[in-house]
């Protein structure tokens, strides 16, 4: 089983947001990328985060010249991923289908990913036992 990802708060996501969209950074990118961003963080609030992150095993750092580089060392994925499971267990008592459920009935949605998601539930009524196919 993959280890999971540990649970972060807004603002590291906000930094590992960043770094995904770099590939790399220093404190000082960061922080310029983040007040571009609306965000009035400081440069000891960045340095903190990033070391947090760090220390999370999310992203890893490289001493080059005279700042350090930061890489994320995890995927956006494996981040929504987890966050998602947690929205599901906290809100949705465990249940994915309550959380769609709500989706749809809330959010519009674009055309091309509502054929998307019928394509996916046709594709689970033909492949689940007893269907009719075959």
């Amino acid at each position: 089983m993959a280890k999971r990802p540990p649970t972060i708060p807004d603002s590291e996501l906000d930094v590992l947001r960043i770094l995904w969209d770099r590939g790399q950074a220093t404190v000082r990118e960061v922080l310029d990328a983040s007040k571009a961003a609306g965000r009035q963080w400081t440069y000891a609030t960045v340095a903190t985060l990033l070391d947090r992150l760090e220390q999370k095993g999310m992203v890893s750092s490289d001493r080059r010249e005279l700042a350090f580089v930061y890489t994320p060392k995890i995927a956006a994925q494996d981040v929504r991923r987890k966050r998602v499971e947690n929205l599901v267990d906290k809100l949705y008592q465990g249940e994915p289908g309550l959380l769609v459920l709500h989706l749809l009935q809330q959010h519009r949605l674009a055309p091309e990913h509502a054929d998307q998601i019928r394509a996916l539930l046709e594709q689970d009524d033909a492949e689940s036992p007893g269907s009719d196919q075959g």
